[in-house]
């Protein structure tokens, strides 16, 4: 941590003590008056380890605001003896003031000066996003900040920390140097600065979106010497600061090196003055000569794609209702949806197995998705009421491990319309809460130990590349466990990878109607959605469901994101969707709901027939969640008349391509087949994984980019060139 003291003679200024001289006032009014600052070899304006000492300079300048926030001025430094003497500062002070008067006192100080202000009782710093670099002088810009409790005396601490690159690979050449957090907190821009109960003082970084350019910091550097450094505001360190680095060629612009980092940099808060030293980059996976790149531009459009988005929800009470028809599948996917809730009421049925004829009603209902390009969420209740006259309002344990042992085999053959099923079956609504049979408030392992076995079989019955949404994370913390998945655990099979959450009181009051409890229950939720699928609708109208931060309350399209939402109802509650047209969120909604993945630009090396050619593409995931169920990403080769030519996996899980993940690099040599010539196309294909729907472009997934989908195909187009 960086001190240094700052002796303001304000009592000297005004009394006319030796050593400070008055002039007369300027026209506007204003006084000059000097500082004095004592410089030791431990506590100097900028102290790193590693042998790098920068103590105060001459021309140095720092930024003063009085404590009633009317007043930042500068103040320069004049002259300095070596080491252990003064510092004079001279700026200007107001007429009239008086120094420790109410609301008057000088009691912040902040370097390099700016035009800095006052949120409420605390200064706002402003870090600009963009940087000149040059060594020496990065090093002495390093910020700092300072609290007077006197007005008189000041304690300087650095504001940001400082990593060090080094690269391998890259010549003498100047380019632009960009990092930018993955995480959701801002590296640049403006934000307040806090004092802790530990007296610490820091940044306080703002959430900020994707893609936002306060996420980011550019310096320009020459990196002869292979060396490159920048500093970062404190808060972030915190926030488990996780960059991507990415190198463009200063003038013209090109992308020369982009690199996700594979862990966080958090961890170093008590190393504020140590140069934290990232591993070399090794620059050898630069575009290699002769390779062409393509940059891809976003689409604004609201995209169609499966296993996402708004749903529309249908009901079913009785063997004898119709199937779905292919003309309502054909009109949803019309409206732009291409997800349905399916739910079935087996209300005469909880004495008795389900009937063979409502059997044949889901099993119609599954076929008609195929047909209709379109797939579901299930649900099974009993009842949809808890009145006293709707009793009982579930069926007994042993009724519901019967019909579940009657719903797999259907469950089995057709899970690839099966998006997700709801663990549904107790209480009314298929919700866990109003039950007969099952304890309704559940405390004791005991009291959970039902709820677990029908859980238990609705994982056995579902093939096991499916998910289980259960109603609150509680109940997946108390019969799975309060670990969070990460990406060493998930989408492996295993029961508490397959467990999801579905919330049907979104945004509904402080604790969306109890489905939260605790901020540990909140803190689960947020990290296990990053590979468990999350849905639901909202069911109240509150401050909550505003679109932006309302209050204390975070908003919607904050806690969609945070909460890693893939659908919701598009039904219900009118009241909130309607909010959310009126103030304008509705149709980022709809596009941002799930996966929305953007092609950045793409590397493609020289390309000969019977050779192999390097293949590198940039995206991100501009949605809320990853895509959740298995799905390969394929290269396709195809030639002008459309016949393929080649196709190739990647080895990269789009399960993992979140918007957390940043900037997704994807890497392949593809062997051109030696008989190709002519005009030939190559397109990304990420096909449904089973087999069933594996050529029904419909069931493909759509990259948000202009110009590169084909619909009679399902494939996005990357590059067309000659063999």
């Amino acid at each position: 941590m960086i001190r240094k003291i700052l002796i303001f003679s304000l009592m000297a200024f005004m009394f006319m003590m030796a050593g400070c001289s008055m002039e007369q006032p300027a026209s506007d009014g204003w006084y000059e008056f000097t500082m004095s600052a004592d410089v030791q070899e431990s506590a100097t304006r900028t102290f790193y380890e590693q042998d790098r000492i920068f103590s105060w300079s001459q021309g140095d300048r720092i930024s003063v605001l009085f404590h009633n926030g009317s007043t930042n001025k500068f103040f320069t430094l004049g002259t300095k003896t070596v080491s252990g003497a003064t510092a004079t500062f001279s700026g200007s002070i107001q007429s009239g003031f008086v120094p420790g008067a109410a609301d008057t006192g000088i009691s912040w100080a902040i370097y390099p000066a700016s035009a800095h202000t006052y949120d409420s009782e605390f200064p706002v710093f402003n870090m600009p996003g963009t940087f000149d670099y040059a060594s020496d002088h990065f090093y002495a810009l390093v910020p700092m900040c300072a609290q007077s409790e006197d007005g008189k005396s000041f304690t300087f601490k650095r504001l940001c920390g400082t990593y060090k690159f080094s690269f391998t690979g890259l010549g003498a050449s100047k380019v632009r140097f960009v990092i930018e957090n993955q995480n959701t907190h801002q590296l640049s821009g403006t934000f307040p600065i806090k004092k802790s109960s530990y007296n610490d003082i820091y940044t306080d970084q703002n959430w900020c979106a994707a893609g936002s350019d306060d996420r980011k910091l550019t310096f320009i550097e020459n990196v002869t010497g292979g060396e490159a450094f920048f500093y970062i505001p404190f808060r972030a360190w915190e926030s488990a600061l996780k960059p991507v680095l990415s190198l463009y060629d200063a003038e013209s612009g090109e992308l020369l090196y982009s690199k996700t980092a594979s862990r966080d940099f958090s961890g170093y808060t008590s190393s504020m003055s140590k140069v934290i030293v990232v591993p070399p980059i090794d620059l050898g996976s630069l575009p290699p000569s002769g390779a062409t790149t393509v940059t891809y531009t976003e689409s604004s459009d609201i995209i169609l794609n499966p296993e996402r988005g708004f749903y529309k929800a249908q009901e079913y009470r009785k063997a004898s209702a119709s199937a779905l028809s292919s003309s309502y599948l054909a009109s949803m996917r019309t409206a732009g949806r291409s997800l349905m809730l399916l739910e079935y009421y087996l209300t005469d049925f909880m004495e008795s197995d389900i009937s063979s004829a409502y059997l044949k009603l889901i099993e119609n209902n599954f076929k008609a998705l195929r047909g209709g390009g379109v797939k579901c969420i299930l649900r099974f209740a009993y009842k949809d009421g808890h009145g006293s006259g709707d009793h009982p309002w579930d069926a007994t344990e042993a009724r519901v491990m019967g019909h579940i042992g009657q719903l797999k085999p259907l469950l089995q053959e057709y899970k690839d319309v099966i998006f997700v099923l709801q663990a549904g079956f107790i209480g009314s609504w298929g919700e866990w809460y109003y039950t007969d049979n099952f304890v309704m408030n559940p405390s004791s392992d005991a009291d959970y130990a039902p709820r677990g076995r029908v859980l238990d079989a609705l994982l056995s019955a579902l093939p096991a590349d499916r998910q289980v949404q259960v109603r609150t994370p509680k109940f997946k913390m108390k019969l799975v466990g309060s670990t969070p998945l990460a990406a060493a655990t998930a989408h492996n099979g295993s029961k508490d990878a397959r467990i999801g959450g579905h919330n049907d009181c979104f945004v509904a009051s402080s604790s969306d109607q109890g489905t939260f409890n605790s901020d540990a229950e909140r803190s689960f939720w947020a990290a296990d959605t990053r590979y468990t699928i999350m849905g639901g609708e909202t069911c109240a109208i509150s401050d909550q469901c505003h679109c932006e931060a309302y209050g204390s309350n975070p908003g919607t399209l904050s806690e969609l994101k945070k909460y890693h939402w893939t659908y919701l109802h598009d039904g219900y509650r009118q009241e909130v969707l309607d909010r959310w047209k009126s103030e304008g969120c509705f149709d980022r909604i709809d596009r941002e709901l799930g996966y929305r993945l953007v092609l950045e630009d793409g590397s493609f090396g020289a390309a000969r027939a019977g050779s192999d050619m390097q293949v590198t593409l940039h995206l991100r995931n501009r949605g809320c969640a990853a895509p959740m169920n298995p799905r390969t990403a394929y290269l396709v080769l195809t030639s002008a008349s459309g016949s393929v030519l080649g196709r190739w996996s990647l080895d990269s899980d789009p399960r993992f391509w979140g918007p957390e993940d940043g900037l997704i690099t994807i890497s392949r040599n593809i062997p051109i087949p030696s008989g190709a010539s002519g005009t030939v196309k190559l397109s990304l294909f990420l096909p449904d994984a089973d087999a069933t729907l594996a050529s029904d472009p419909r069931f493909a997934i759509r990259f948000a980019n202009d110009g590169v989908w084909d619909a009679s195909t399902g494939y996005n187009l990357l590059y067309t060139f000659g063999l």
